[in-house]
C-alpha cells in the first residue's frame, strides 16, 4: 500500500477519544488536557463538554490544548463543543464559565481572572477572547485585567477579537474580524476596528 493511501486511512479512522475523569468531559484526539494541582473541571447534571471534537463527516483534526492552572477552573452548565485546533488556557485562580453552544475551530480563549460565556452561543473560527492585557501601561485609567461576559444568543464571527472589561448582550451580532474594546448592547450588530454599533434589533438563527 502507497504512503499516500495510509496516510489518507488514518485521516478518516474512527476519532479516538480519551474519557475524562470528570463525568461528562470527552477530549478528542490530538488535544491534550493538563490540570495543574487543585484545577477542576465541573460540568452540571446533565452538561456535557467536548473538547477537540469535529464537523460531522470531516477527517480534519488540528493540535490544541486546553490548560488549567493550579486553583483554576472550567464551570460548564449545558452541551458546549470546542472544535479542533482550539487553544484555552485558565490561569491559575482565574475562572471559565460555559453555558451552551460552540466554539469553531482554532479559537483562542485566554482567562486570567473571570470568562463567562452564556447559553446558544455560536463562535465562529479563529475568534480570540481574552480578559488581559497582560502588561500594564504606566498611568492608565483602567486595570490590566477585567471580566468578559458573553450573553446568551450571541454570534461571534470569524476572526473578531474580545478583549478585557466587555459584556456583550443577549442575541447580539459581532461581525468578522471586528475589535471589540467596549460593551455591546443586547441584540445589536458591530463591527469594524474598534468595533461600533451598526444596527440595533437585529436576530438571528
Amino acid at each position: 500500500m502507497s504512503r499516500g493511501a495510509l496516510w489518507r486511512l488514518r485521516r478518516l479512522d474512527v476519532p479516538a477519544t480519551l474519557r475524562h475523569r470528570r463525568a461528562g468531559v470527552t477530549v478528542y484526539r490530538d488535544t491534550e488536557l493538563h490540570l495543574e494541582p487543585q484545577a477542576a473541571i465541573d460540568v452540571a447534571p446533565g452538561g456535557r463538554l467536548l473538547l477537540g471534537t469535529q464537523w460531522a463527516g470531516s477527517p480534519f483534526f488540528a493540535p490544541g490544548h486546553v490548560l488549567v492552572g493550579r486553583g483554576g477552573r472550567i464551570d460548564v452548565g449545558g452541551h458546549f463543543q470546542v472544535f479542533t485546533g482550539l487553544r484555552v488556557v485558565v490561569e491559575a485562580g482565574a475562572t471559565l464559565r460555559l453555558g451552551s453552544g460552540y466554539v469553531n475551530h482554532d479559537t483562542q480563549i485566554l482567562c486570567f481572572s473571570s470568562i463567562t460565556i452564556g447559553d446558544d452561543v455560536a463562535i465562529a473560527e479563529q475568534v480570540v477572547i481574552r480578559d488581559s492585557d497582560n502588561h500594564e501601561v504606566v498611568g492608565a485609567t483602567s486595570p490590566p485585567t477585567a471580566p468578559v461576559t458573553i450573553g446568551d444568543h450571541v454570534w461571534i464571527g470569524m476572526r473578531a477579537t474580545i478583549l478585557k472589561g466587555v459584556t456583550i448582550g443577549d442575541g447580539a451580532i459581532v461581525a468578522a474580524g471586528a475589535v471589540v474594546t467596549r460593551d455591546v448592547a443586547p441584540a445589536t450588530l458591530v463591527a469594524g476596528v474598534p468595533a461600533v454599533p451598526k444596527r440595533t434589533g437585529v436576530s438571528w438563527r
